[in-house]
């Protein structure tokens, strides 16, 4: 196993003039999964999408999905959400943690944060699943949590209710960095990101290690087959809602996961492509 105690004798390199690259970038942002694989295709996304829609019940998950991904995450409360709760949904990045302080500041009896997203920024994810801890709000997952939302979120909140969700895992930064050696870590990240990479990853390792179960589903969901162990190249590992218990998440209820029911129909190319489910 690569340790991460080596890679400062890499970073006191960044102190010979080697050019730009050699700086480490503060800017790059680690998203949860992000490990080499290619993403896939605007059109393979579009095909997905539209096959979904012509399911039963297809549309308004649909919905959900195209909320989930915006770019920027969005907050709002006292509209559908209830006065005592702030709803997030998009991707999560570097504004979104102090955007939500303030909103739990500047709003009282805030009780719940409820949430429909597709994961984003990890170090931003962390700094929210600590808010979680802080704060005692209750997370409810109002469609998707995936990625950073469920690797950080899921475990922090001291209480979990569900309402028709989908929990997807797809590796960890601590996962994606211990996986390659260093010279192919290099080779794929250059020295700039990959050290961003490092740091990433040891903050996640530090975070995950109150979280033992959890950490060993995630790293489970690095492998390409996202756990399958058939060799089968997947995007997703998801796991049924109700078995999230067996991983630390405080379940409180759920209701029925109609969304996870389609998309398990179909684990070969659904919505999301490939999935495997635990």
């Amino acid at each position: 196993m690569k340790s991460f105690q080596s890679i400062p004798l890499l970073a006191a390199l960044t102190i010979f003039p080697l050019g730009a690259a050699a700086v480490p970038d503060d800017s790059t942002r680690i998203q949860v999964g992000l490990c080499g694989q290619t993403p896939p295709t605007d059109l393979e996304v579009a095909k997905r999408i539209h096959s979904f829609q012509q399911l039963a019940g297809g549309a308004a998950a649909t919905r959900e999905y195209f909320q989930a991904i915006r770019s920027v995450a969005r907050l709002s409360t006292g509209t559908s959400t209830g006065n005592d709760t702030i709803r997030l949904e998009g991707r999560i990045d570097a504004s979104t943690p102090d955007a939500l302080a303030r909103r739990i500041h500047e709003t009282s009896g805030i009780r719940t944060l409820e949430i429909n997203s597709f994961g984003g920024d990890a170090v931003a994810a962390m700094r929210i699943a600590r808010l979680l801890e802080t704060s005692g709000l209750s997370l409810r997952v109002a469609g998707f949590c995936m990625s950073a939302c469920a690797n950080y979120l899921l475990p922090a909140a001291k209480e979990v209710r569900l309402v028709n969700a989908t929990i997807g895992f797809h590796g960890s930064p601590s996962a994606c960095f211990q996986q390659s050696s260093l010279l192919d870590g290099l080779t794929q990240w250059g020295l700039s990101n990959y050290l961003t990479l490092w740091r990433v990853a040891r903050e996640d390792q530090e975070y995950m290690a109150k979280y033992p179960r959890l950490k060993e589903l995630i790293t489970l969901s690095q492998r390409t087959d996202r756990g399958a162990k058939d060799g089968k190249a997947r995007d997703w590992l998801l796991v049924r809602p109700l078995d999230l218990s067996r991983y630390g998440i405080r379940i409180q209820s759920s209701t029925a996961p109609e969304t996870f029911e389609r998309l398990a129909a179909d684990p070969s190319d659904g919505l999301l492509g490939p999935i495997f489910i635990l």
